[in-house]
């Protein structure tokens, strides 16, 4: 799933950048995730991003139809300069009408994968209730970790960063970090990185996700942006389209959490052959 090629459509003499998706794809993909009861279920993410594309599509639509009827003032010999500003005005105050409500839709969906994400990927599995010695076997893992000297429990922590001792991993989320000997800190560190080694595939696929929905926030933009263009003394306009780019509040909370989750480090052979191209 990789942000697509670029393509350009154009209305007079105004252009509008954007990128083509492989939407069928994207809208394909499943995640697993955890229930607040501690069941896990799939659940298919990607169909959030069908808003995405009918915000993509409409923006396009509004472009090409809007700026040929500002085309159509601008040629009609029997309006002035004034008569062409105003009517041309008129069209573009109609670009919020023509998109807002599909630009909220895109928002309410991105906060329903930030907040579904946020709460439903977890580094570890619940212990059954009757799971007895499963918790008898954590407890011991604890207690393994607490009698660590500062030294030693520093290089386990480091070893299980990188994805190693995984039982004992599992063993010291599943309990207040205070039982392992952990500061708080650095318990959050280790889930952060149980995350990142367990859900890596996930986790690529959701900083593409948050790449189109970005790319397609700005192309939305860029419309509002663009028909002002064509108009004279239209600045403001423009500068509050520009305002589009910012973001939401699901968009912005799934960033803040995807960059506290460590990047996927390459293996070394990857490494060299990405070197030598």
């Amino acid at each position: 799933m990789k942000i697509g090629k670029r393509s350009v459509l154009k209305v007079g003499l105004a252009n509008l950048h954007y990128s083509e998706y492989e939407h069928s794809r994207i809208e394909a993909h499943t995640f697993s995730i955890q229930r607040p009861d501690g069941t896990k279920g799939v659940w298919q993410a990607g169909g959030l991003m069908k808003s995405a594309r009918q915000l993509q599509t409409l923006a396009l639509e509004t472009f090409k139809d809007f700026g040929e009827e500002i085309v159509s003032i601008r040629e009609n010999k029997d309006f002035n300069s004034s008569a062409i500003e105003r009517l041309s005005k008129e069209k573009i105050a109609g670009v919020t009408d023509a998109l807002l409500p599909a630009m909220q839709s895109v928002a309410k969906d991105m906060l329903t994968l930030a907040e579904t994400v946020t709460q439903g990927f977890s580094p570890v599995t619940p212990r059954a209730s009757s799971d007895i010695a499963g918790f008898l076997a954590d407890q011991e893992l604890r207690a393994l970790v607490r009698g660590l000297s500062p030294e030693e429990r520093r290089d386990l922590m480091s070893e299980a960063r990188r994805g190693g001792h995984p039982d004992i991993v599992e063993a010291m989320l599943r309990a207040n970090p205070m039982l392992s000997g952990l500061n708080s800190e650095a318990a959050a560190s280790l889930s952060r990185a149980g995350i990142a080694a367990s859900r890596a595939d996930d986790i690529d696929a959701l900083r593409q996700m948050l790449a189109v929905y970005d790319d397609v926030l700005a192309t939305t933009s860029q419309v509002g942006v663009s028909l002002s263009g064509m108009v004279a003394n239209s600045a403001g306009y423009a500068g509050r389209f520009e305002k589009w780019r910012s973001g939401c509040d699901g968009s912005e909370a799934l960033r803040a959490w995807l960059e506290k989750i460590p990047a996927r480090s390459k293996p070394k052979a990857a490494e060299e052959e990405s070197k030598a191209a």
